[in-house]
């Protein structure tokens, strides 16, 4: 009986290892760039998301991709990731993008932090070009913020590059 349960244990230890080690990445990034880098850089795109309308509706929605559905709530505040998130959260809203000001030219060497890092104050970003990683996907696109509703009516919009 001992030697079932020490070549069980043994078992166990070997299953627990290889799942470990098959789920093993250096880091976050390396995950990512197992799929091939793509850049976004034509055929403009304009989303609107109007005043005091629902954000989970489909129309209220850019789904850039499956992972990435940009929307902001009728209460204002900021933009959020609809597929991860229920409500914006101010420190990581979109959660799965990545933020840099500046041009999709230049996406290779711009550092990238949070939408809220980067534009400080949404409301102020109007007119403002960056360049946003689908971090999920591995694409880069351009985004100009075109307007931006106060008085916590939840409106946006903004032109966006699409798939080549």
């Amino acid at each position: 009986m001992a030697n079932i349960k020490s070549y069980l244990d043994h078992i166990y230890l070997i299953i627990i290892f290889l799942l470990a080690s098959s789920c093993y990445y250096e880091n976050e990034e390396d995950l990512y760039r197992k799929l091939e880098e793509q850049v976004w850089s034509e055929n403009l795109i304009t989303f609107t998301k109007l005043d005091n309308v629902d954000e989970s509706l489909v129309e209220n929605q850019d789904r850039i991709t499956d992972n990435v559905w940009i929307t902001r709530g009728v209460s204002g505040g900021q933009i959020y990731n609809a597929v991860v998130e229920n409500a914006p959260n101010k420190d990581v809203s979109p959660l799965g993008t990545e933020w840099a000001e500046g041009v999709i030219n230049d996406y290779a060497s711009l550092k990238y932090t949070t939408f809220r890092a980067v534009t400080v104050k949404p409301k102020d970003s109007v007119g403002k070009t960056y360049v946003v990683h689908l971090i999920a996907d591995n694409i880069y696109l351009s985004i100009k913020i075109i307007s931006w509703s106060g008085n916590q009516l939840g409106g946006f919009s903004y032109q966006r590059t699409s798939t080549p």
